[in-house]
């Protein structure tokens, strides 16, 4: 995506496009609402792209002298999590089969700067990675992918139900982990989380996803509901760069160029007119990579079941991690928030969604003859990089249409 302002990725609204529709990148955010991680090809399964928000981060709000509840945070609240860096390790055919953390099916690596007055040796660390004395020091914490049989014992790894939004949602609780545990003071620190407030890291589990119970996805398409971990509603979205063209040059000039990453979409294609993605109600994903091994010899297909309705968030610059505003006039001391300013006024393009800051990506499901074929053929159902789309079935979508139960 570093080219990703290109001029040559426009194609307004209407326009006709000759050639192919291709996927131009792919990203998974393993901690939800941190950092992504940008792939050559993922693994697609049932609630979405293998390790793609499978963490969450959740505090404590204590209601009374008794009660409290956990709930999940973002940058809608803590901005700067737009810069905590992820990184996932995994086993190699040279790893130690008896490494805790090979044992755990590999780890996800967080990095964020670390507020704590830093000792000699922090600074000799970072002037050896950085050349720069004047950098802040970095602190990593390292959360094990599958915690094993042992590990939750050892270290009294317990389920945790905290919400997301309008569920409960549920995930192993990761606080005792040594790493972890090292790691959320500081965390709390860069977060400007209060000291007397928990914080603690979440892990979901094939037995915590949670059943989609809106804007579903027809049966006869998908085979079974649809189910995603700790994204907000869908197990997949998808985004044009073209649409993100289209509404980059609506902002105000000072908030130019819009950065695509804002939307934090898993797919992202070039080849369709701005907006084009919005009439699909399907479609298949056909493979021009090289012939990654194994990867299974299925076409696989997803129905696209709404727009993405926006929130606060895409207003973070991914730059600072400080939410962005255009320039006020001298007679006022704050600007508008962009570009969600931007986006209700052009983009509110549906009432499905009272509280929609606009519309941008849509969300997908997968289809489970693809998934189970793939497994019959015991070979991975990739989507890699340089794939074609070929849209199958158009129509028109309203949010919330589809009612609330299969």
């Amino acid at each position: 995506m570093a080219d990703q302002y290109d001029s040559k990725f426009d194609a307004p609204e209407g326009t006709t496009i000759d050639g192919p529709i291709r996927i131009k990148a792919i990203y998974i955010y393993p901690v939800k609402s941190c950092g992504p991680i940008e792939l050559n090809r993922a693994l697609l399964t049932k609630p979405g792209f293998m390790y793609d928000r499978c963490f969450a981060f959740a505090t404590e709000n204590v209601k009374g002298d008794t009660a409290s509840e956990w709930r999940f945070i973002s940058q809608r609240t803590k901005p700067y999590m737009s810069q905590i860096k992820t990184e996932l390790w995994l086993p190699h055919k040279d790893s130690n089969p008896r490494d805790p953390l090979v044992e755990a099916g590999g780890c996800v690596v967080m990095t964020f700067r670390d507020l704590d007055s830093p000792s000699w040796i922090n600074r000799l660390e970072t002037f050896l990675h950085k050349r720069d004395l004047s950098m802040t020091p970095q602190f990593s914490v390292i959360a094990p992918l599958q915690p094993t049989p042992t590990q939750i014992g050892q270290f009294h790894v317990r389920l945790k139900n905290f919400g997301i939004h309008h569920r409960v949602a549920k995930g192993l609780d990761m606080a005792n982990i040594p790493s972890v545990a090292a790691s959320l003071p500081k965390l709390k620190n860069v977060l400007k989380i209060p000291e007397r407030q928990c914080l603690t890291l979440l892990k979901c589990t094939p037995d915590t996803l949670h059943r989609t119970d809106r804007n579903l996805a027809p049966l006869e398409n998908i085979g079974t509901p649809a189910v995603h971990g700790y994204t907000d509603q869908q197990p997949l979205n998808i985004n044009s760069l073209s649409t993100v063209h289209a509404v980059s040059v609506l902002l105000p000039i000072e908030n130019q160029p819009l950065n695509a990453l804002r939307y934090r979409a898993n797919i992202w294609i070039t080849g369709t007119p701005a907006y084009e993605e919005e009439t699909w109600k399907r479609y298949c994903i056909l493979s021009k990579s090289e012939n990654w091994e194994p990867r299974a010899t299925v076409v696989p297909k997803l129905s696209v079941v709404c727009r993405t309705s926006r929130c606060i968030v895409p207003n973070v610059n991914l730059e600072t991690g400080m939410p962005e505003t255009d320039i006020p006039p001298p007679w006022k001391k704050r600007g508008k928030p962009q570009p969600s300013t931007t986006l209700v006024k052009h983009r509110t393009v549906e009432n499905g969604n009272k509280m929609a800051l606009g519309y941008i990506g849509m969300h997908c499901v997968p289809e489970d003859l693809d998934l189970k074929e793939a497994e019959i053929q015991k070979a991975g159902l990739y989507i890699a990089v340089s794939d074609e789309i070929e849209v199958l079935e158009r129509g028109v979508h309203l949010y919330g249409s589809t009612g609330s139960d299969y």
